[in-house]
């Protein structure tokens, strides 16, 4: 995710939701695009699950309704699932909620539903992206020497 290709249009919580709950409901979106003013300057960020290696979500649920499906997604059983918000408190990013009229847990399940991860397709600034675990230290390190260059360029 680069947080500054993101303009803050929420397309990804509109498909989300659509793909997940066949509705267009940011509600019911298992990504959030939180907003923040900074300097006068507003920012758009998108919080989304980060199928964390060790995933405390999975971890404190009571009733074992997160696992892991076969790609490696966390995966929320909505059958088990009792509704404690335990998984709430023990994300690191907050990305798992509670739906309002269901009453279960949801997050993002990299659109397992599909086969395909549909917030990093229709994010037309590609703010999103969806790479393998191996990758991710490897990109963030480029973007952090980016940043270092561009702050350089300045000076």
């Amino acid at each position: 995710m680069d947080p500054a290709k993101c303009c803050g249009c929420r397309v990804c919580e509109g498909v989300c939701s659509l793909v997940n709950e066949g509705e267009a409901n940011p509600v019911k979106s298992r990504i959030r695009v939180v907003r923040t003013v900074e300097d006068l300057i507003l920012y758009s960020i998108p919080v989304f699950c980060q199928q964390c290696e060790e995933a405390y979500c999975e971890k404190v649920c009571p009733a074992h309704a997160v696992n892991r499906n076969g790609n490696g997604a966390l995966i929320v059983d909505e059958e088990r699932c009792i509704g404690c918000k335990l998984y709430e408190i023990a994300c690191p990013v907050g990305a798992i909620t509670v739906t309002p009229d269901k009453h279960v847990a949801i997050k993002c399940t990299q659109c397992a539903v599909v086969g395909e991860t549909q917030c990093v397709k229709h994010c037309y600034p590609k703010a999103l992206q969806l790479l393998p675990a191996e990758r991710v230290g490897i990109a963030r390190a480029r973007a952090k020497a980016q940043k270092f260059l561009e702050m350089e360029r300045r000076d």
